[in-house]
């Protein structure tokens, strides 16, 4: 599980300075957060298939991919799926937020 909080952590700090670059911009903004709110929304609606087609297609594939996926396990699987989906939903939150004001 430490695995997936990590990578959950480098998703949230790259989204960080994604939006840390995108709001002193004066445009684009609303067209940038509808995107990340549209994907993040997707990925927390289809979290729970996505997982499974893709933990099933990790474990036929590259030995030391399977090793690693197999070790965070299917329900490690989920939490990242859900959580990256949370994260580019937020994002997307603020930067239509602040597009729209």
């Amino acid at each position: 599980m430490r695995w997936v909080i990590a990578a959950l952590i480098f998703v949230a700090v790259g989204m960080a300075v994604i939006l840390y670059v995108s709001l002193p911009l004066p445009d684009g903004k609303l067209l940038e957060g509808g995107f990340f709110l549209a994907i993040g929304v997707l990925h927390v609606l289809f979290y729970k298939r996505t997982r499974k087609k893709f933990f099933a297609r990790t474990q036929t594939g590259w030995r030391l991919g399977a090793k690693l996926w197999a070790r965070i396990g299917e329900g490690g699987t989920q939490v990242l799926y859900l959580g990256i989906g949370i994260i580019l939903a937020v994002a997307g939150c603020i930067l239509v937020i602040a597009g729209s004001g």
